[in-house]
């Protein structure tokens, strides 16, 4: 018999996670420094003081020449021992269950594989795939702060890839990593819960070997439902634009993006559908899709 895996949100979350399930705007922007990319995923109520508050009919993605992930290896990783129980026990099946579905397939079509650049640079010239799930490790950070940089994350999943403890970075490997309620995660001059709610990260503004592509999926008193939303709306992003570039004004080494900016999980926030396994329905984001110039709208399932 199929569970379903729900949960109203609570808390600090209710607002960022009705723009979730509600129909609700997008809201992202990226930066970079020369520590690497980063597009976060505003709240609503930082989205509005800054006036980033994107319409979906501002695509359709273009293609900059930068690189996607042809066959996505996903990580769940765990930052410690006190991660909300429900997101430890649901996140192996989720993170299972999304990149190996017919959720993954559509976001073939933006493979790049042939495909024209708006700029005239090169193409990546890769296809997109369904992908694999490497499994869940519950890491024991060397850095024990509350109060965390992205950098210092970074720092962190370079240590324990060092120490064995991470599978090894590849450019295909995308950890999925979650924290504790009691842990906040700072990037340029922003607070996780506050002014965004999760975002992707490239550890490098270019292409090259070396690169750690990571999401990262703060505990703002989520429900597990509202997180499975949220790291689908990052997983299709990082997939489909693994180095983001800055600000309003895309450029390689960006892979697709809008004119002005926005990934396929920015202009489908407050969208949803189903992503059932033969055990467990769980619940995505819908992405932008340019084979229909709207947002996705069906159910999906896996394998």
């Amino acid at each position: 018999m199929k569970s379903s895996l729900r949960a109203a949100a609570t808390g600090s979350a209710a607002a960022f996670v009705l723009s979730v399930a509600t129909g609700g705007p997008a809201f992202a922007q990226t930066f970079h420094n020369r520590d690497g990319a980063i597009h976060f995923m505003y709240t609503p109520e930082y989205a509005q003081k800054i006036g980033r508050v994107p319409h979906r009919e501002t695509g359709e993605m273009e293609y900059f020449g930068g690189s996607v992930f042809p066959h996505v290896n996903v990580v769940s990783v765990m930052w410690g021992s006190n991660v909300n129980s429900q997101t430890v026990q649901g996140m192996p099946g989720f993170l299972k269950a999304l990149p190996n579905s017919t959720f993954q397939d559509q976001i073939g079509q933006y493979s790049t594989k042939g495909v024209k650049t708006v700029n005239g640079h090169k193409s990546s010239d890769q296809t997109i795939r369904r992908g694999t799930f490497y499994g869940q490790v519950v890491i024991t950070p060397h850095n024990t702060s509350t109060t965390l940089s992205n950098k210092a994350v970074w720092k962190e999943l370079q240590y324990q890839i060092g120490k064995g403890n991470l599978p090894a970075q590849t450019p295909n490997t995308l950890y999925m990593i979650y924290f504790p309620a009691n842990v906040t995660i700072t990037a340029f001059g922003l607070q996780s819960c506050s002014a965004f709610g999760a975002y992707h990260f490239d550890s490098s503004k270019h292409r090259s070997a070396t690169n750690i592509y990571y999401g990262v999926m703060p505990d703002c008193g989520y429900s597990f439902n509202s997180h499975t939303i949220i790291s689908a709306h990052e997983f299709a992003e990082a997939t489909t634009d693994n180095i983001p570039t800055p600000g309003s004004n895309p450029a390689y080494p960006q892979a697709w993006n809008t004119s002005d900016g926005y990934e396929i999980g920015d202009l489908c926030e407050g969208t949803q559908g189903e992503l059932t396994t033969k055990t467990t329905t769980y619940f995505v984001q819908q992405v932008y899709l340019n084979s229909t110039a709207a947002c996705s709208t069906g159910n999906y399932h896996s394998p």
